[in-house]
């Protein structure tokens, strides 16, 4: 997705949604690595700091552009 041709309104949107994802994945974190008896993989725990390590990366992307657009 390229966040540089949204308009403002798009970008607020857009930035809601991911912080909703992001609120979503760490809480699945927590949930699923937080199962006393319950054996996580190392790949698992691995895919779910990518996810937000991505989605951390994608929401400062876009509060820099409303940044800019709000100027």
């Amino acid at each position: 997705m390229d966040y540089a041709e949204m308009s403002l309104q798009e970008l607020q949107e857009e930035l809601k949604k991911l912080k909703e994802t992001l609120e979503e994945v760490e809480e699945e974190k927590f949930f699923v690595l937080g199962q006393s008896g319950f054996h996580v993989s190392g790949g698992k725990v691995k895919q779910y700091e990518q996810e937000i390590s991505e989605l951390q990366a994608k929401i400062k992307e876009v509060e820099r552009l409303i940044r800019e657009k709000s100027n």
